[in-house]
């Protein structure tokens, strides 16, 4: 529960800086959208938490597309430095 929390907090901030935009200064807008983004992704968090319990692969595959993600940004990362001081 508290790693669920932690997360909800730390992807929430997207999401307020998001929200703060678009209601520019119109308080009431602003406290119903951080309202109303606090209790989505509570409630997708736990849907995840839920699925990732019940299905333990889909955590598998989501640790491969994590790899491979890694893999790429190193690889690219790795070129355009060695480009960079070959220059």
């Amino acid at each position: 529960m508290a790693t669920i929390v932690a997360a909800d907090i730390s992807m929430s901030l997207d999401n307020v800086l998001g929200v703060a935009g678009a209601a520019h200064d119109n308080l009431a807008m602003l406290v119903f959208g951080l309202a109303l983004s606090i209790v989505l992704m509570a409630v997708g968090a736990n849907m995840v938490a839920r699925l990732l319990d019940r299905y333990r692969w889909i955590g598998y595959i989501g640790l491969m597309v994590i790899l491979w993600a890694a893999g790429v940004m190193s690889y690219y990362g790795f070129s355009e430095v060695t480009a960079y001081f070959d220059a």
